[in-house]
C-alpha cells in the first residue's frame, strides 16, 4: 500500500468529501484552504499517478481552472480504513 504524507492525504480527503456532492471539481477546489502548502502535495499526488488535472484550463467566470479528470478511489479509501484502524 502507497504510504501517504499528512499533506496528500488531507488532499485525498477533501477528493472525498466533494465525491458526496459532485464528481465534477477543479485542483484549485484541493488547494484553495492552503495553496502555498497544498500545491506540492497536489504535485505528488499526480506524479504518483493517484490523481489526473486535465492540462487545458476551462473558463469559468473569466478565471482558468484546471479539471481533475482522475482519482484513485483504492487511495481514497486506503487513507479512510488507515484512520479508522
Amino acid at each position: 500500500m502507497e504510504q501517504f504524507t499528512t499533506l496528500e492525504q488531507r488532499i485525498l480527503l477533501t477528493i472525498k468529501d466533494i465525491l458526496t456532492e459532485t464528481e465534477c471539481f477543479t485542483s484549485y477546489d484541493l488547494i484553495k484552504d492552503s495553496p502555498k502548502v497544498l500545491r506540492g502535495a497536489l504535485a505528488s499526488l499526480v506524479k504518483k499517478g493517484v490523481v489526473s488535472i486535465d492540462s487545458s484550463p476551462c473558463n469559468i467566470d473569466g478565471v482558468l481552472l484546471y479539471e481533475v479528470d482522475y482519482w484513485d478511489m483504492d487511495a481514497i479509501n486506503s487513507i479512510e480504513e488507515e484512520q479508522t484502524a
